[in-house]
């Protein structure tokens, strides 16, 4: 299993048989992805004759990728970063919640027509009551990088839960102007900067990462007073190896965390569920991912 380009895809067509793999993600980068161990889990023990892989697509190359893996006949794809907005747009059928959501991470071919959807917002939710046995709804919600497109996303599945408090954090401001006209009249939902950190630490008790903060190592620079005991941070991001910097922080400082595998986990259990239509085989992928 390796990283395969849309140049190397496209030497493929046209007319000629598709390659050993039927199933991918799509990224840039995506060598990190730890989506094809879980995939090819699921079907193993399904046992599908199907393969999943890695797909290294350039945001130039996302359209003529999507044209080349529909004239291929793949079964499906994945999105991850930074491909979610703009695939959004590529598809000829939106499923209701990826149309709410603004954004689609898994695409599903038939009969060659795509279909668009989002397995986000359930894969976050599932991902916090699997780690802390908690249901988003009834806590207070800080949701640091909500102006990027899996932020975005999840800010709208967030709102939609209606949360006791939901903070949406960016650190560009602008880049939340789409989700303050949405939600002009949703009386939970505030916005605030990552210049107010420590206040945010004390109004919110889970924090949910959607940023790549800290991810390339770089100290937080936080302070650990901000932390209650009954805080939970959760990281979307992760890495293939050891904890992401934001979780390690919390955990060192006595704070319960994860990162995002599990929700990883959890949207691609429910991405194969759109893509063949039968029980979701959770705990190899599982075994396959931990």
């Amino acid at each position: 299993m390796g990283v395969w380009t849309v140049e190397r895809l496209q030497a493929l067509l046209p007319g000629t048989n598709p390659p050993e793999f039927q199933l991918a993600v799509l990224g840039d980068p995506v060598e990190h992805s730890l989506s094809p161990p879980i995939q090819n889990a699921a079907l193993a023990a399904r046992r599908l004759p199907y393969r999943y892989d890695r797909l290294l697509v350039s945001p130039a190359e996302l359209a003529v990728a999507f044209a080349s893996l529909r004239e291929l006949g793949f079964i499906g794809w994945n999105l991850t970063l930074p491909h979610k907005i703009a695939g959004y747009e590529l598809v000829d059928r939106l499923d209701p919640e990826a149309k709410m959501l603004g954004a689609i991470n898994t695409v599903l071919n038939r009969d060659g027509k795509l279909i668009g959807f989002n397995t986000d917002g359930r894969g976050l939710q599932a991902a916090l009551a699997d780690a802390f046995t908690i249901d988003p709804a009834q806590c207070r919600i800080a949701l640091l990088g909500a102006g990027g497109g899996a932020g975005q996303a999840s800010a709208r599945f967030l709102a939609n839960l209606k949360p006791e408090r939901l903070l949406l954090v960016n650190r560009t401001a602008e880049k939340m102007d789409i989700l303050r006209r949405e939600l002009v009249g949703n009386s939970t939902v505030t916005f605030w900067d990552f210049g107010q950190l420590r206040e945010i630490f004390f109004e919110a008790d889970l924090i949910i990462n959607a940023s790549s903060l800290g991810l390339s190592g770089a100290p937080l620079g936080w302070d650990p007073s901000w932390l209650r005991p009954e805080h939970r941070l959760f990281d979307m991001v992760y890495r293939s190896q050891g904890a992401t910097p934001m979780v390690a922080w919390a955990q060192q400082n006595g704070v319960s965390a994860a990162d995002g595998r599990l929700m990883l986990l959890h949207q691609g259990a429910f991405a194969f569920e759109h893509w063949f239509g039968q029980p979701v085989p959770l705990e190899a992928m599982r075994e396959a991912l931990f």
